[in-house]
């Protein structure tokens, strides 16, 4: 149970926490709803008194009191009800706001790695904060009906009761029914939204990797493979779909049936009672109209059961991702320029060959090219030093360690640019602005120093260029340059590029890594790559073995230059 003090799942503590995020609005929700419920159930009461004063009693003017009396509930009815609505849902947007922004910590406050392995692919991701949280808000928001349904149940029993005892026996008669009902359906519900959920995620990812790879595979023609692979993921997503629509349908349909066999039966009973003169009129009347209320009551009850289902199963998809190991990381002074130093630094991963160890140390205004053949294990350095991938060893800045930062300071010290460059839609500048708002002049030089003035040269918006979905509208190297002059904004101290020139014409990459070179002089600058301009603009050259975990070397680069001597390179010791 969700308010049980027993031990709880991950699942049902996320939903308390949730719950506990919002108690305020929550319980604003639920005064406004036990004062629309009470007037909402004296309705039938002054209607039944209205009419027993004008046709038993033959008192218009009693009547016209009750009728009144009505029409203020009925005022006092809407009123509720609005208060009932606006304070469950300004709880359910702000849940929705602590779930999201404890998702996005949660990410970026681990190894990619691990993320992965945990919660399956980056379009699993998105789904657990759209498809997950909803389904979570939507819990939140119809849990003040349980208090509905209790003040329901609260009432009506003496008040059917004062009727006539037959009635109350006829209304209690559904209650074991509802029971069973409410006993067998709800776990064959949960199993069918565990599996629905986990199609919507399959689909996700799907979906991810069909926007991501499309054009790339359409080149060689097996675009094909990714579509009906997300055809798959769709009809499985329909199968689950009208699987869980059969028993939330069967399950509704009987609870429904149920409080209407009991109305049923009450007017037959009822109709006898008023023929002995036991009951009145408009007592038989407000006992429609409550038993009328029942069946919301069912309703209502039913279609939260089934609520609760899907938000434990949610709940325990989020809640895999934010029960994720979070390291103490406290924010600690960092001098603005230091040495880094790496020792031993080795990425094991299973059944593949450990890359490293790397060491080394990196002084500011150094440029350091890691090289190798393809597969060596350069990109995966560079993301274990960002502290993007599990590793063992030691990444230093100075005095203190990465792995002990906070992520928001590790993320401005070590700024990282990976190959394959992400874009939003939107516009240049607003690309380059995601870290956070700069003045324009910062954005220009940083612009500059990318070289986005020649890649963007022949477009008329320039920096106002749309990008498109995903970058789709720029070319591979005007993405590689947007996303390297948004590492510069950030001046963090230490860069790590990956091959971030590869996509770039001869001519402007020389260009780029000149003025690149003149920018980062007082900064800790190390180069995943192949190319010869990075490589002879270097300092020192570390060089990966085909077989990662064995020392490689490769023959010192002719003429490197840069703003410390040329040195001899350094090979990467196994």
């Amino acid at each position: 149970m969700i308010f049980s003090r027993s031990p709880a799942a991950p699942s049902v503590r996320l939903l308390r926490r949730a719950l506990t995020q919002v108690r305020g609005h929550f319980l604003r929700s639920v005064a406004w709803a036990a004062l629309r419920q009470s007037a909402f159930l004296a309705m039938p009461w002054l209607l039944g008194r209205a009419v027993d004063e004008g046709v038993e009693a033959g008192s218009p003017g009693g009547a016209l009191l009750y009728g009144g009396g009505f029409l203020a509930a009925a005022c006092v009815e809407y009123a509720g009800m609005r208060g009932w609505q606006l304070w469950a849902t300004l709880a359910d947007n702000r849940a929705g706001t602590w779930l999201r922004t404890r998702l996005l910590k949660a990410i970026l406050a681990v190894d990619t790695d691990t993320l992965q392995r945990r919660t399956g692919t980056f379009g699993d991701l998105t789904t657990r904060a759209t498809r997950d949280v909803d389904t979570v808000l939507v819990w939140i928001h119809g849990l003040t009906t349980w208090v509905v349904i209790g003040l329901t149940a609260l009432v009506l029993v003496p008040a059917i009761g004062r009727l006539d005892p037959l009635l109350l026996l006829v209304a209690a008669a559904t209650v074991p029914v509802l029971l069973v009902v409410n006993r067998v359906f709800p776990p064959v519900f949960g199993r069918r939204a565990e599996h629905l959920a986990a199609a919507h995620g399959a689909r996700g990812s799907a979906a991810d990797e069909l926007l991501t790879a499309l054009l790339p595979l359409r080149g060689v023609g097996a675009d094909h493979v990714l579509v009906e692979r997300h055809h798959r993921h769709s009809a499985e997503v329909t199968r689950s779909t009208l699987r869980l629509a059969t028993v939330g349908s069967v399950w509704e349909a009987v609870a429904f049936a149920v409080p209407l066999l009991a109305v049923t039966a009450g007017l037959l009973a009822g109709g006898l009672a008023v023929a002995d003169e036991r009951i009145t009129v408009g007592a038989l009347t407000t006992f429609v109209l409550w038993m009328g209320t029942v069946s919301l009551a069912v309703n209502a009850m039913i279609a939260r059961l089934g609520d609760l289902a899907e938000a434990r199963i949610a709940a325990g998809r989020i809640a895999r991702v934010l029960d994720l190991p979070d390291p103490p990381r406290p924010y600690v002074g960092l001098p603005e320029r230091d040495v880094l130093r790496i020792n031993g630094l080795t990425v094991t991963r299973p059944d593949r060959a450990p890359i490293g160890p790397l060491t080394l140390t990196a002084t500011p205004g150094e440029w350091i090219a890691l090289t190798g053949p393809t597969g060596s294990g350069k990109s995966t350095l560079l993301r274990a030093i960002a502290q993007l991938v599990p590793s063992s060893g030691t990444a230093a800045f100075g005095d203190v360690t990465l792995d002990t930062l906070d992520p928001e300071q590790l993320h401005r010290l070590v700024g990282f640019v990976p190959e394959g460059p992400l874009l939003l839609h939107g516009t240049v500048t607003e690309n380059l602005l995601l870290p956070g708002d700069r003045p324009p002049a910062e954005v220009a030089a940083a612009a500059h120093t990318a070289g986005l003035d020649l890649a963007l040269a022949q477009l008329p918006d320039g920096l106002d260029t749309q990008v498109g979905e995903r970058g789709g509208a720029l070319s591979g190297g005007q993405r590689q340059l947007v996303t390297l002059a948004r590492a510069l904004l950030r001046d963090s101290p230490v860069l790590l590029l990956d091959d971030v020139t590869s996509a770039l014409d001869a001519g402007t990459e020389a260009e780029v890594l000149d003025r690149l070179r003149a920018a980062t002089a007082d900064r800790i600058v190390l180069f995943a790559t192949h190319a010869p301009a990075v490589r002879a603009r270097a300092d020192r050259e570390i060089t990966l073995a085909a077989t990662p975990g064995t020392a490689g070397t490769e023959p010192p680069v002719p003429g490197a230059r840069g703003t410390a001597p040329a040195r001899e390179q350094e090979p990467l010791h196994g």
